[in-house]
């Protein structure tokens, strides 16, 4: 018979475009046409969401298919729920590091700088020193210290408080963690277990990174559950805290 044109209708809503094309044929050509493009499948009418075969003479099938855009004629992205196919999750939060970590900390930010009996200016390495580390010489004259009452006593008398920190109250400090969480659905626990196996604690990537590229990802969490109609396989990344990256020699 051939496969012919039949209609096609338009539908704009306030939640989208939907776009309803029918063909029809013989039902071996309908069979056909159904299965040559897939559900989920982005086309140039959108994404087709839908495909019916059904019979209108004993000769004559038809093909509806019907296809979606957003409101605004785009077509959005959407994750492909087909078996094996990987949808994906990205969670940001904060974690809460020691401030003494970070790159650019200095010791008065704090710290009190205390002086012996006898001194009273600060030193130059005040507003620059890293750490807390002081030499032979420096330790007989000044002290780091995190409150008034770790004052040492000397021979001389009570050492005394020559600088406040620059920061008071601010003993940690935030950064900012990403994580991704791959899901997919199989049809058997050990087809979803051979997504997770060999992942763990391991340096790799996520199919989908949602374009983050600083850095690198490190497998943190990997399940296989049931929720009642198909086996789930799940893989949780972690984005590395700075461009290095994990460390090679800890993680491969």
């Amino acid at each position: 018979m051939g496969v012919k044109f039949q209609s096609r209708v338009t539908e704009r809503t306030s939640d989208g475009i939907t776009t309803t094309i029918v063909w029809n044929g013989s039902k071996e050509e309908m069979a056909a046409t159904a299965a040559g493009t897939p559900v989920g499948a982005c086309t140039d009418d959108g994404q087709l969401k839908s495909v019916r075969v059904y019979q209108e003479s004993p000769r004559i099938w038809h093909c509806e298919q019907r296809f979606t855009l957003a409101a605004d004629g785009e077509l959005t992205e959407k994750p492909d729920n087909a078996y094996g196919k990987k949808s994906a999750q990205l969670k940001g939060s904060m974690l809460s590091m020691p401030l003494e970590t970070h790159k650019k900390y200095q010791a008065r930010w704090n710290c009190y700088l205390a002086g012996a009996p006898g001194v009273k200016a600060a030193p130059s390495w005040w507003e620059t020193a890293k750490d807390t580390v002081l030499n032979h010489a420096d330790s007989q004259k000044y002290a780091w210290i995190k409150t008034p009452g770790e004052l040492p006593n000397g021979k001389e008398g009570r050492w005394h408080i020559l600088k406040d920190p620059v920061k008071p109250g601010y003993e940690t400090y935030d950064v900012a963690t990403y994580s991704v969480t791959e899901t997919a659905r199989f049809r058997s626990a050990n087809a979803a277990g051979k997504m997770v196996a060999n992942n763990l604690n391991k340096i790799g990537k996520p199919d989908n990174d949602f374009g983050i590229k600083r850095g690198d990802w490190k497998c943190d969490d990997a399940g296989v559950s049931w929720n009642g109609n198909d086996w789930l396989a799940t893989l949780t990344w972690t984005l590395s805290g700075n461009e290095e990256g994990w460390d090679k020699e800890l993680y491969s």
